[in-house]
């Protein structure tokens, strides 16, 4: 008797921010780095008025929260910044910010054998860290990446939109996505990949966006 191989393993894609934990964690983060010294502080002010116009538009807003970056990191030592960011992931990861339905079922999935990914534009390695801090320490983390100069943490290109997917592919993931969890319609490329669509507490535009691509091929959860 001749046996079928077996399937490709269930693949099960969790964004972070508003899915497994709330909030936005870098940014949060990159605040809590400025605060460390006053100058950081008086510098972020006097160039508030170049920040904030570059913040209002979509085209230019990463090129604002670049400067923002290099503000609160410039002269910080790698090793010192990835020792902040497990600090502030041991906060950030507090009961109350932790989303518990979307946790449950992420261990669920691990429990069952299944490939687990966090896809995030959150950077490493405060995403990494965020994960080891809610216990997933066996699941693939695909996050922003920063690269260290003299004058501060350059981030390159975020992970989201259709280079979230992308990036869970240039990493060899090739299995189909059997499962897609998010909050935001930034995902709809990898809710659009997904054969079962969870939406975390989705905001009613967000809800729109995702049900007029996709039509009513989704569940939402609710955390509260």
């Amino acid at each position: 008797m001749t046996h079928a191989p077996p399937g490709p393993r269930p693949l099960a894609v969790f964004d972070l921010d508003g899915t497994l934990v709330r909030g936005d964690s870098f940014g949060h983060f990159t605040r809590v780095l400025l605060r460390r010294a006053r100058w950081r502080m008086v510098a972020a002010a006097l160039c508030l008025p170049i920040i904030g116009p570059l913040y209002t538009l979509h085209a230019t807003r990463r090129h604002a929260f670049a400067l923002v970056l290099r503000l609160a990191t410039i002269g910080l030592p790698a090793a010192r910044f990835e020792a902040l960011a497990a600090d502030f992931a041991a906060e950030r990861t507090i009961e109350s910010n932790r989303v518990a339905i979307t946790l449950a079922r992420a261990r669920a999935h691990l429990a069952a054998g299944d490939r687990v990914v966090v896809a995030t534009s959150c950077a490493d390695p405060l995403a990494a860290a965020i994960c080891r801090a809610l216990g997933l320490t066996s699941v693939d983390v695909i996050a922003s990446r920063l690269t260290p100069s003299r004058a501060g943490m350059r981030p390159l290109p975020a992970c989201r939109g259709p280079r979230k997917v992308a990036r869970i592919r240039a990493a060899g993931i090739t299995d189909p996505i059997t499962h897609a969890y998010t909050d935001s319609s930034v995902d709809l490329p990898l809710l659009a990949e997904a054969t079962h669509r969870y939406l975390i507490d989705p905001a009613p535009p967000h809800l729109t966006r995702i049900h007029t691509r996709l039509g009513p091929n989704y569940q939402v959860l609710r955390s509260r």
